[in-house]
């Protein structure tokens, strides 16, 4: 019998394949499982049965069965994702589900006419896509820079693990690429080839190999290895075994220096010639294997991941990934999975950079089908990273029980001889946390995180937690300490060259000044934070950055500039469909609102943003607008808005006073004022302030700026002019200084007043509050 299944025509006693009347050539054991599986497909076989029939008594791995599948599926036009001839059934085995028509020896093989597919049913619910918070950097930055290498500097198929246990007596730790080539255009080879060689050394599971971005997060990885530092490296990955590479330029060849630092054995070493560099890492890695003694892996010198082509392509992605550069990241792992769509790590690689670029559905996608591919196969390590990303894309819109989800699946397969993995899933636990309102919880996550990240010299991780210690400060109103540890955390960034945590934590620095009041400086990083965004590719950083410039120009009245940011993020909004940005940008131009005194408008604008995170369940952002909220309404007259939103308030301070208790004297002071006792509720929170001369934070700041605006207003400017509080303000807050202008006129200072409004007419002029090209340019 012969078997047609669309357009593909098997016979078994020739063992020949044809599709569309051409020869399909397939290897002997690939045509034996198709065969198989055609014989019996009236049911599943499960991988025993597979292993028995194909290999008989030979002892094999999960993975060689793996690579014959992928093989028998590409001969029959069929891939792991669409599974339209060889489905996976999860628990079961592999079972035939294409159409089949068995034809005898005479009957002449009719292809069907082919007919256009239906139009896939529409999904009933499509979840919204939530995105970034300006004053939360901590998921941000956790998804766009520590996992955008969380794996993925390794390379592996959909393929299981080895039959033997995962970790053995060998750890080998790949130090990055020398380069002495002198060639800047191999300047991707130091962290691209490392990462290639991580994943083939790891390919058959026999090999524990410590992650390339964790080397590269480290402090040690630079040491020399003499006695010293070869115990140092040892000691920071727990690795027998050092892998150092050197890679040289001789003419049109290449050189590469292998060297084997083992644990009480003696080095061995090697150069290595090739005409590229990417084969060169390829055969060092089999020439490492042959050193210690490990069965060789498939010769793929010549296909696959080894050819010179797609191993290039995935390392130079690799290095892309790890700079920042989002689009070359994704268009070489697109390269990739053009090859082989089967391929998880560089799947995964294009989810991390697909949600860099903003492009949240894509991305939840592609690590969804990663998830799925390293449960079938028994991957924790790869599904423990789709995990990691795909909290991240859940955070990213809002969905905090979803992203606390995937952390708790991602957690259950970590130990602690994972280090840095853990200090990422402390970190990214820690977000959550703070996210609902839990301060103190998320405070000591991030502690023990730090305290983690520092003991085993985690430069990244490092930089990571201490940016979201810094927002935690500031929200607790204690800026210098946010400032002192973010400066801290940039040193960390940029010494583990993670280019994209260096532009998140500009821009959160930018966030630190302006809390200070150092508006101006503010604004200055602020925009080095969108170019970066800009060069990069990095649309979170470009929404991070483009909101809190916002909120940073509104006191200066900058309305031409404010529309140009405004417009991108609402273009940006519509067309990731990402309300979440849409909420972060209403409650900016409310707080602009407020300040050009239209409470109406500014209303408006809080009640979009107070809907969306009260959906979300965000406590962060939901209190400080329901503050804002009770402002603007009290200002504008509306008693009844301001109560309600009082009380909405008070439900959130009863059950964490901790966090929100500082605020609710100037809530009821706001409250009296609405209610027609204006001169006791100035009066009330003066002497609140006046006992408490040193407070700091968002509530003690705005009950300042709030007193003062009632003072001047009554005509009663002494205050605001000799309060020492208000001295901080008086530099670069363009709200602060005009006050004090009016108490000055008030108080018939008018010299004062003159050279006061000139000051503030010069910072109104700053050439570093003016919108960049880059930021006013269509995106």
């Amino acid at each position: 019998m012969r078997y047609l299944t669309g357009d593909t025509l098997i016979d078994l006693d020739a063992r020949e394949i044809r599709r569309d009347g051409a020869p399909v050539e397939v290897e002997a054991k690939v045509f034996d499982l198709i065969a198989l599986l055609l014989r019996e497909r009236g049911r599943a076989l499960d991988k025993r049965e597979l292993i028995e029939a194909l290999w008989g008594d030979r002892p094999v791995t999960d993975a060689a069965l793996s690579q014959q599948l992928r093989k028998a599926r590409r001969a029959l036009g069929d891939d792991g994702d669409a599974q339209r001839v060889i489905r996976t059934v999860h628990g079961r085995g592999l079972r035939w589900v294409g159409d089949v028509i068995e034809l005898a020896d005479t009957e002449p093989a009719v292809l069907p006419v082919a007919v256009a597919p239906a139009e896939p049913l529409a999904r009933t619910v499509e979840p919204a896509a939530r995105g970034l918070h300006p004053r939360r950097l901590a998921w941000v930055a956790l998804s766009v820079c520590v996992l955008l290498l969380a794996g993925v500097l390794g390379y592996r198929a959909f393929a299981p693990h080895a039959d033997a246990p995962s970790a053995t007596a060998t750890r080998i730790a790949i130090l990055p690429i020398e380069d002495r080539s002198g060639d800047d255009g191999l300047a991707w080879t130091r962290s691209g080839l490392m990462g290639l060689m991580a994943g083939l050394f790891g390919e058959d599971g026999r090999v524990d190999v410590v992650p390339a971005k964790d080397v590269l997060a480290s402090d040690k990885a630079a040491r020399a290895l003499d006695a010293e530092g070869v115990a140092a490296l040892r000691a920071a990955f727990g690795a027998t075994h050092l892998v150092a590479t050197r890679l040289r330029r001789v003419g049109s060849l290449y050189e590469l220096d292998v060297r084997l630092v083992g644990a009480g054995a003696a080095d061995r070493s090697e150069t290595l010639h090739g005409s590229a560099p990417a084969p060169l890492a390829v055969d060092a890695v089999a020439q490492v294997r042959r050193w210690l003694g490990l069965a060789a892996l498939p010769d793929v010198r010549h296909k696959g991941i080894g050819s010179a082509f797609l191993a290039e392509a995935y390392a130079r992605g690799l290095d892309a990934q790890l700079h920042g550069d989002t689009a070359g990241a994704r268009k070489y792992f697109e390269i990739c999975l053009d090859q082989d769509p089967a391929l998880a790590w560089p799947r995964l690689g294009l989810a991390i950079a697909q949600g860099a670029a903003g492009d949240a559905q894509a991305s939840a996608d592609n690590a969804a089908k990663v998830a799925a591919a390293a449960r079938e196969q028994g991957d924790e390590e790869l599904l423990v990273a789709a995990e990691r990303q795909l909290g991240s894309i859940a955070f990213r819109r809002g969905d905090l029980d979803g992203a606390a989800r995937h952390l708790q699946a991602a957690l259950a397969d970590v130990s602690a001889s994972r280090p840095f993995v853990l200090t990422d899933l402390l970190v990214a636990q820690a977000s959550v946390e703070d996210e609902r309102g839990h301060f103190d919880e998320a405070r000591a996550l991030f502690e023990r995180a730090l305290a983690l990240a520092r003991s085993t010299g985690n430069r990244r991780g490092e930089a990571l937690v201490l940016v979201n210690l810094a927002t935690v400060d500031n929200g607790a109103g204690d800026a210098a300490a946010a400032g002192a540890k973010l400066r801290e955390g940039l040193d960390a960034a940029r010494a583990a060259g993670d280019a994209t945590l260096e532009g998140h934590t500009l821009a959160s620095l930018g966030a630190t000044e302006a809390n200070q009041g150092r508006l101006r400086d503010a604004a200055t990083l602020l925009q080095q934070a969108l170019a970066l965004a800009h060069r990069r590719g990095d649309v979170q950083l470009e929404m991070l950055a483009s909101l809190q410039l916002l909120g940073v120009l509104a006191p200066f009245d900058r309305d031409a500039d404010i529309a140009i940011l405004a417009e991108r993020v609402r273009s940006a909004a519509e067309r990731q469909r990402n309300p979440y940005w849409q909420a972060e940008l209403d409650w900016a131009l409310g707080l602009h609102a407020a300040r050009r005194g239209d409470m109406a408008a500014a209303l408006r604008h809080y009640a979009t943003a107070r809907s969306t995170y009260a959906e979300a369940g965000i406590t962060r952002s939901l209190a400080p607008v329901l503050t804002d909220i009770v402002a603007a309404a009290a200002a504008g007259g509306d008693a009844k808005t301001a109560h309600e939103a009082a009380d909405a308030f008070r439900a959130i301070a009863q059950a964490d006073a901790r966090s929100w208790a500082a605020w609710l004297p100037l809530l009821d002071a706001q409250l009296r004022f609405v209610d027609g006792d204006a001169a006791g509720a100035r009066d009330d929170l003066a002497a609140r302030l006046d006992r408490a001369p040193t407070a700091n934070g968002p509530a003690a700041q705005a009950s300042l700026f709030q007193v003062g605006r009632w003072q001047v207003a009554a005509g009663a400017p002494d205050d605001v002019l000799l309060r020492d509080a208000w001295k901080p303000w008086l530099e670069q807050q363009p709200e602060a200084i005009a006050l004090r202008v009016q108490a000055l006129r008030s108080a018939r200072r008018d010299d004062e007043a003159d050279a006061e409004q000139a000051r503030l007419d010069r910072l109104q002029r700053a050439p570093q509050l003016a919108v960049s090209e880059l930021a006013a340019a269509t995106p």
